[in-house]
């Protein structure tokens, strides 16, 4: 085992810090690990004992849970969430897609037969507002499987019980063991479905596009991220914002990722640019993820270089400023 591989692994478990990671292995182990000793495992300062490798090899860990939202539509969320899902399932992962948007968009992006599932009470909708077994809504698609959404999850934003900011978290709690990757498509606002999201993952990504209105509302979402910190899910980390639909011939867009990487970048990691290209309307048009039909295509490949990271727990592709010609 690397040191590498060890920090991905306390990364898992939920974002230990190194003094927690080593008393989480003290108490597992009967051991006197201090957070100096993990220090020098993950530098390669020290070599890694076999009994501590064998151990972390022992363990399953449970699926990490990546929302992808913004309060605004439009912002190539859904695409995000489908070509992440297929891209991590392409690599041998077990993936689940949970469409947790009304509007049903990721559903219909890859063509399940909507009205047949929810007559047969086969939607996420059914699972949190009407106690339907989850197990019954979990469709395979491709290589991945999809929890499927319909436009009856906006009665949510309707419910007032004691709680309900933990449905979609207590739905999801017992395929996190199924899983490898969980990852949930969140609605275009702020109502409640987006604060359920919240408190399900672990990792969010704010998904933008590189226009001036676009921009304006990452604050507001920031916010509201923060709040769910604070109030609901402790463990919730803001992981990158996405910028997306980036023309690279195009001054503007230039010049609104270098003003995201300016006022961002020191405390949110501002990620790699996804190209605008018609591969993605052209998969959407055939029911599939774009990484499947057009796996080398611009702004496609971007995904998959995303997908890669996040597999192996390793840095982000980040944007760089002042790469594109203005035009």
């Amino acid at each position: 085992m690397t040191g590498e591989e060890l920090r991905v692994f306390r990364h898992r478990l939920g974002g230990l810090t190194q003094e927690q990671f080593a008393l989480w292995l003290n108490d597992r182990l009967g051991k006197r690990i201090d957070n100096a000793r993990i220090s020098k495992w993950e530098s390669g300062g020290e070599r890694i004992p076999k009994e501590i490798a064998a151990f972390i090899a022992s363990q399953q860990l449970p699926a990490r849970i990546l929302a992808f939202t913004n309060q605004k539509g439009g912002v190539g969320k859904t695409t995000t969430a489908i070509n992440i899902a297929a891209s991590l399932a392409g690599s041998g992962r077990r993936v689940l897609l949970v469409d947790a948007d009304p509007q049903a968009s990721a559903s219909e992006s890859l063509g399940v037969p909507l009205v047949d599932l929810y007559r047969e009470r086969r939607t996420l909708p059914h699972v949190l507002l009407d106690a339907a077994p989850v197990d019954d809504a979990l469709i395979p698609v491709g290589n991945f499987t999809l929890l499927p959404s319909h436009i009856d999850l906006a009665k949510a934003d309707g419910v007032r019980e004691p709680g309900t900011e933990m449905l979609l978290r207590e739905c999801l709690a017992p395929l996190r063991q199924r899983f490898d990757h969980i990852i949930i498509d969140g609605p275009p606002n702020l109502g409640m479905m987006t604060l359920m999201t919240l408190t399900a993952a672990d990792e969010v990504f704010v998904p933008v596009r590189t226009e001036p209105m676009d921009t304006m509302g990452l604050a507001l979402m920031q916010d509201t991220i923060a709040k769910v910190q604070r109030r609901l899910n402790p463990g919730l980390r803001l992981a990158g914002i996405l910028p997306t639909q980036f023309r690279r011939r195009k001054s503007v867009d230039k010049q609104i990722l270098d003003l995201l990487i300016a006022s961002l970048g020191a405390t949110v990691p501002v990620l790699a640019p996804i190209d605008d290209n018609s591969a993605f309307g052209k998969a959407n048009l055939n029911y599939k993820p774009a990484v499947e039909l057009y796996p080398d295509a611009a702004g496609v490949a971007t995904y998959r270089e995303l997908a890669a990271a996040i597999a192996a727990g390793t840095s982000l592709p980040l944007a760089q400023a002042s790469t594109v010609t203005g035009g």
